[in-house]
């Protein structure tokens, strides 16, 4: 089957093929009920839209959260802009449009269920929930299992769930399967830095309930240990100056360490599941533009949140899942420009008969041994004892080439990034998304535009890197390639000199480049508006 995304820029990444391949192959094999798992930040959103646009016909949606729902509509803008879209929600009824998006809440309601039908496709987004009588009873009146009635297409990035309940009362089998630090390695998401705290408690004593601690035990365990105090110590200690999400046990200890940390100077917020809609909204607004540095939350912000620029992550609530451990850790995964890596901070108390889920137990990695390393530093230490890992941390390592790529915030309205002859790659805000262009190396030339419809960053970023990957200058634009710490050439010294751009003394290549790279995109951005 042809890719069919060349007409809007965004050229699937070779495991959203083989995801889609694999997909296709268990349909033509006779199985109905699938699960592609993905990790956050991977593109679980565009790799079902695409699947929907590839088969044709009509596809319903199903999603637990608004957010769920707004996300794909945003994005299928960009993956399948031809496509008519509806919304089953609340007041909303839109069934007749080629692909609908529904709320399970909505859509399972016997009078709301009776009158949806004729779609060629189910699609569940966070499927590790589809075990919940609400799908269970949806996708058996859409057909799901009955011989030759709609597919269903399952998509999480945590297959496990935390009860007894088990996925395959939905879904035969996973069709595909991608692990995240398989996706750290080859550079789709950010690498990971990891620090444990501390707290003066035996966990030990705490029970267990549906195979997680006990939470009113727990929220009690850990006011008692001053789990506020600590956590505004570990993010003034340890990530200071980093945007940060806060996992907190209760609705008490978000207030009390937010509180705590703005006693301390800090630009910290807390919010909950009885926060009001507009002021979440705005909550969240103040930490995307960097006005609050710091949200604390209880069971929020785990799934359907979004922000690529979080890079620290604080979990002081200790637990034994590790679909929700997963959860909150994928909230900084994802990559945004000049984004070096997420530090994850484990709060807990001591524990010697748990299976107490933290980073590096996620990574097989001794605590004591990560150090200031982050998870990919760790285990290439770990590789030189250990060669059972050896083959996963060095698989496809030459293939893909340097994990980041060299971002430059040439202003808040855009980035660029080099890839070489093919010319400068640009982010450019328009209106309240961003479109991708690559401005030529000739400054006369016409541009190549990779996305002209506004699309959310974090998708805009990811079509700009594929766009370095398939013009094989990931080496020049890797953040650590080893050019930019040698002095700067005489053939950059001069286009410097060509461009009237002062060259300080003794400086190096990276830094040249970097000049030059905003003279390039700020010149483009010039002759565009003209």
């Amino acid at each position: 089957m042809e890719n069919d995304q060349q007409d809007t820029g965004i050229v699937l990444r070779p495991y959203q093929e083989a995801a889609i391949q694999a997909w296709n192959d268990k349909l033509s094999g006779g199985l109905r009920r699938g699960i592609i798992n993905l990790p956050t930040g991977c593109g679980k959103t565009v790799t079902g839209l695409s699947i929907a646009k590839r088969m044709g016909g009509r596809t319903l949606w199903l999603a637990h959260r608004d957010e769920l729902i707004e996300q794909p509509l945003r994005a299928i803008r960009a993956v399948w802009p031809e496509a008519s879209t509806g919304v089953v929600k609340a007041e909303r009824n839109e069934t007749d449009a080629q692909v609908v998006f529904g709320s399970i809440q909505t859509v399972s309601r016997e009078n709301r269920l009776k009158n949806i039908s004729g779609f060629d496709q189910i699609i569940v987004d966070e499927a590790h929930h589809a075990a919940a009588d609400s799908y269970l009873r949806t996708m058996d009146a859409l057909g799901c299992f009955k011989p030759g009635g709609a597919p269903a297409l399952g998509l999480t990035a945590t297959v496990e769930r935390g009860d007894s309940l088990g996925l395959d009362q939905s879904f035969e089998s996973i069709v595909y399967q991608m692990q995240l630090l398989q996706a750290i390695k080859e550079g789709w998401l950010v690498d990971l830095r990891l620090k444990q705290v501390a707290l003066d408690f035996d966990m030990d004593q705490i029970a267990t309930v549906n195979g997680d601690y006990n939470q009113g035990q727990l929220g009690d365990a850990m006011l008692r240990a001053g789990a506020a105090e600590a956590t505004a110590n570990a993010y003034q200690d340890h990530a200071k100056g980093r945007k940060a999400l806060i996992f907190t046990v209760t609705v008490d200890q978000s207030r009390r360490t937010a509180e705590t940390l703005k006693n301390r100077g800090e630009a910290a917020e807390w919010l909950c599941g009885e926060t009001p809609i507009e002021e979440r909204r705005a909550i969240l607004t103040r930490l995307k533009t960097g006005e609050t540095m710091v949200v604390a939350n209880c069971a929020v912000l785990t799934e359907g949140f979004d922000e690529p620029s979080i890079d620290a992550i604080i979990i002081a609530r200790p637990t034994q899942s590790k679909t929700l451990y997963l959860q909150m850790i994928g909230r900084g995964t994802r990559i945004f420009p000049a984004k070096e890596d997420c530090l994850i901070i484990d709060l807990a108390g001591a524990s010697e008969k748990h299976k107490l889920i933290q980073a590096p137990a996620l990574f097989g990695l001794d605590p004591e041994a990560a150090g200031d390393s982050t998870v990919t530093e760790a285990l290439e230490v770990k590789d030189r004892e250990d060669a059972l890992v050896s083959s996963l941390i060095t698989a496809n390592r030459s293939v893909h080439g340097p994990r980041r790529f060299h971002w430059i915030t040439a202003s808040n309205a855009f980035y660029a990034a080099s890839a070489g002859d093919r010319g400068t790659v640009l982010l450019i805000r328009s209106g309240d998304g961003w479109i991708v262009e690559v401005s030529p190396k000739d400054r006369y030339a016409g541009a190549t535009t990779l996305e002209a419809r506004p699309v959310d960053l974090e998708m805009a970023q990811g079509i700009g890197e594929d766009y370095i990957r398939r013009a094989a200058a990931t080496q020049l634009a890797a953040e650590n390639a080893f050019w930019r710490r040698k002095p700067a050439s005489d053939k950059l010294l001069g286009a410097l000199a060509k461009w009237r751009i002062p060259a300080p003394e003794g400086i190096r290549a990276g830094e040249a480049s970097d000049l030059l790279t905003v003279a390039i995109a700020r010149a483009w951005l010039w002759r565009r508006k003209q």
